[in-house]
C-alpha cells in the first residue's frame, strides 16, 4: 500500500528506524518523503527551503527527500516544516516517515501531555522502545520519568523490566485512543550491538525475557 504516513514514536533508534525503512522503500522503487513534526539531526542532503514545490520535484527526480525547517541557533538540528508546507507534502511521496517524538538520546521514554506530536492523517504509528538499559534504575534511563512516576506511582530505584516496557507502551496506546487513531500499531523493540541497532517486533523480542 502506497501513500503510508508513518509517524515513529519513543525512544532508543528512532531516527535510526526512519532512515533504514527509507532505504527499504528505495530499493523496492516507492518514493520516500522524511519529515519531522519536532526535532531531527540534519542530514548533509536535508532541504531546508520549507519551499513545497522545490520538495516536490525533488521527490519527483530523485525518489527521496529529507525536509524540515532550520532550528534557530542550532544548526544542527531541523524542526517541522510549516504547517501549510507540510500538509501540501502529505501526498507527495508514496511513503511519508514522520519522527513524531524527542527522547534526548534516552533508551525510554514516557510521554508527557502533549507528546506525542501525531499527525491526524497518520496511516501508521510506530513505537521505539530501547532495551539495552534493562535492569538499570528506571530514574536514569527513562526520558521524562517523573511523569511516569506521577502517573503510576512507580519508584525511580525500580529497574527497568518488561512490566516497566508495558508500562510505557500503555501509555501511548491511551494517547492514540485519545487522538481516535483509527491506523496501524507497530510496537519495535531496539537493541545495540557494536554501534549498531537491531530491531524485533514486541512478539518476537518480549520473548527473549519473559
Amino acid at each position: 500500500m502506497k501513500n503510508k504516513k508513518i509517524a515513529v514514536v519513543g525512544a532508543g533508534g528512532k531516527t535510526t528506524l526512519i532512515h533504514r525503512l527509507a532505504e527499504e522503500y528505495r530499493r523496492k522503487g516507492a518514493s520516500v518523503l522524511v519529515t519531522t513534526t519536532t526535532h531531527m539531526l540534519v542530514e548533509s542532503d536535508t532541504d531546508l527551503s520549507c519551499d513545497s514545490f522545490a520538495i516536490r520535484e525533488k521527490i519527483k527526480r530523485t525518489g527521496y527527500c529529507m525536509a524540515g525547517s532550520l532550528c534557530p541557533g542550532q544548526k544542527q538540528k531541523i524542526g517541522s516544516l510549516p504547517e501549510p508546507v507540510f500538509r501540501d507534502l502529505l501526498i507527495a511521496a508514496d511513503y511519508v516517515l514522520i519522527e513524531a517524538d524527542g527522547a534526548k538520546h534516552y533508551s525510554l521514554k514516557y510521554p508527557a501531555e502533549h507528546e506525542p506530536v501525531i499527525p491526524a492523517e497518520a496511516t501508521d504509528v510506530i513505537l521505539v522502545l530501547g532495551i539495552w538499559d534493562l535492569g538499570k534504575s528506571c530514574q536514569d534511563v527513562i526520558f521524562r520519568f517523573d511523569r511516569m512516576a506521577e502517573l503510576t506511582g512507580i519508584s525511580g530505584k525500580k529497574t527497568v523490566g518488561i512490566a516497566e516496557l508495558r508500562l510505557i507502551r500503555k501509555a501511548y496506546e491511551e494517547k492514540l485512543r485519545e487522538m481516535n487513531f483509527s491506523g496501524e500499531f507497530h510496537v519495535l523493540l531496539s537493541e545495540k550491538t557494536e554501534q549498531k541497532f537491531l530491531f524485533r517486533t514486541w512478539q518476537e523480542a518480549v520473548g527473549d525475557y519473559e
